[in-house]
């Protein structure tokens, strides 16, 4: 079937000093309604000249933004049935959750947030086990650093994002130690998320004992005191602990992917 594209998700054709370009700024609204299940896997969209007129943009630039959309398989250009769009859970990339994690106005919702969460703590111990195993003592001191950069940061009272950031630094570090460019890439498209995520959870527990747990947990490893494998047991048993409010909070949000209702507007508004 055609699906129509309502007016209430027009595209901005006012250019700001710094903004995106248009047809990337097509596309993001196109791919917030495909993730959002406005448009849905089968779906027809009109003809450039009526999709370009309900989205208030000219047709060059919509062109451009389909190509761009294609080029991820997000949709595809069937011979007589027009720009399809595709399921982005068989076809899309990581660079499709990049872009969708750049959106602020999308709420990823508990169901898409458990996933990555119960994802976060079975993958990390691993990839901290095989850091730790192929590391130097420089590069477990480069990693203690960062820890101690965290802590100055919480006593100079730093907010949660900014002390996100230098948590995922350290993910980033050890992900590197681990050796894999795969990880290393689909790290690079999660880092957005990462950071977000973190700040969520450091609302949630005491900021100051999870980096000195952390630490402590590494400096156990730079004195010998612990191995590799014992530490990744160790802090997947921490993880589970200490992400339990984290996940009754993400319980509490809507199942599904939803637009993030503007301030001061109501229900119904």
């Amino acid at each position: 079937m055609v699906k129509a594209i309502h007016q209430d998700t027009s595209v901005s054709t006012a250019p700001t000093q710094g903004e995106m370009p248009l047809p990337r700024r097509i596309a993001r609204t196109l791919m917030a309604r495909i993730f959002l299940g406005e448009l849905n896997p089968g779906d027809r969209l009109p003809p450039d000249r009526v999709l370009a007129a309900q989205l208030g943009v000219d047709r060059t630039s919509l062109r451009s933004a389909l190509g761009e959309l294609a080029g991820r398989n997000i949709v595809r250009a069937v011979r007589g049935s027009g720009v399809v769009v595709l399921d982005y859970r068989e076809h899309a990339g990581l660079d499709f959750l990049d872009a969708v994690f750049d959106m602020p106005e999308i709420d990823l919702g508990s169901a898409f947030n458990l996933e990555l969460l119960d994802h976060w703590i079975d993958v990390m111990p691993a990839i901290v086990k095989g850091a730790l195993i192929r590391s130097t003592p420089s590069d477990l001191a480069a990693i203690d650093r960062l820890f101690v950069r965290q802590l100055d940061l919480l006593n100079q009272g730093a907010s949660n994002q900014e002390l996100a950031g230098i948590e995922v630094q350290i993910q980033d570090e050890i992900v590197k130690l681990a050796g894999s460019t795969i990880l290393r890439l689909f790290a690079n498209s999660m880092r957005r998320f990462r950071v977000m995520f973190s700040a969520a959870f450091f609302n949630t527990i005491a900021v100051h004992e999870h980096v000195i747990t952390q630490r402590t947990l590494l400096q156990d490893v730079m004195a010998g005191r612990v191995t590799p494998e014992d530490l990744a047991r160790r802090y997947r048993s921490y993880l589970c602990e200490q992400t339990r409010r984290h996940r009754a909070r993400i319980s509490l949000l809507p199942a599904n992917p939803n637009r993030r209702r503007e301030p001061g507007k109501g229900q119904g508004q």
